[in-house]
């Protein structure tokens, strides 16, 4: 059984100089999840090379205090050349994959090449500072405007498997049919969260046409300026919602909070 009919058709990774081979393990599996091709940019980012040729520009790391950034220009092509020996072990499995070098910021780099049937994957910084700053701010930014859908996973995953969860803010939610595909294929429950905010409360509630699958149900609270909560025994793999449906830093919150990827539905699946 494959994803074939959801019509992904890539898994796109951009990542700066610098990002741990984890990365490119996550984003390896879920394209073999999803039955797609993997592309991995590593993202030469021109306002960094910019910035580092001024003699006076500095950069903070919170291990490291601050730095000069001539090593991180000095050491690209070294960079590069490590990023795709840890691009081709991590994916060796997969048929169809690539990796390419893009020269332009990271959030253009993103918004260049992600295409409406695409995947977009984001595994966030662990340190709030970084996600907070740039390139990341704009990277996940670009991502979000982007017909593609969004996958923000965390670098490491609390979990390998459980339910696949949607968060339905409607009754056709787009969210509802992707992530039961997804959890056909990985083997696993679907589980549908109704995100309505109905006197400040809503319902856990099943929508399958699968009556082998089972689901808990129960109050759930919800408030709209807050990350929906799904209560931690739930112990889910993944989180589909469609875009729109929370606030795009709910999304990636969402990520944080439960430790999981959060897969952010785009124009083509939602359409």
């Amino acid at each position: 059984m494959t994803l074939q009919p959801l019509g992904f058709k890539r898994l796109v990774l951009g990542l700066q100089p610098g990002a741990t081979s984890r990365a490119a393990e996550l984003a390896a599996g879920f394209a073999d999840l999803f039955g797609v091709e993997l592309l991995r940019l590593f993202i030469d980012d021109l306002d960094l090379r910019h910035l580092a040729a001024m003699p006076a520009a500095r950069a903070i790391r919170a291990s490291d205090g601050w730095t000069g950034l001539e090593s991180t220009i000095d050491g690209f092509d070294a960079a590069a050349r490590i990023a795709e020996r840890q691009f081709a072990a991590a994916a060796w499995r997969l048929a169809r994959r690539r990796f390419e070098i893009v020269r332009a910021a990271a959030a253009q780099a993103v918004a260049s090449a992600a295409r409406a049937e695409d995947i977009v994957a984001i595994v966030p910084p662990e340190a709030g500072a970084d996600r907070a700053a740039e390139p990341f701010a704009s990277l996940i930014a670009a991502a979000f405007r982007s017909a593609a859908a969004v996958l923000l996973a965390p670098l490491s995953p609390v979990r390998a498997s459980g339910p696949v969860v949607a968060l339905a803010a409607a009754p056709d939610d787009p969210s509802v049919d992707v992530a039961g595909a997804i959890a056909n294929v990985a083997g696993e429950r679907l589980i549908v969260v109704d995100i309505r905010a109905l006197s400040g409360r809503a319902l856990r509630v099943e929508r399958t046409r699968d009556a082998r699958r089972s689901v808990e149900r129960g109050p759930l609270d919800y408030a709209s300026d807050a990350a929906p909560h799904i209560p931690a025994g739930l112990t889910e793999r993944l989180i589909v919602v469609t875009r729109g449906a929370i606030r795009d830093d709910l999304t990636l919150a969402t990520a944080l909070a439960r430790g999981v990827p959060v897969l952010s539905l785009g124009s083509r699946q939602t359409g």
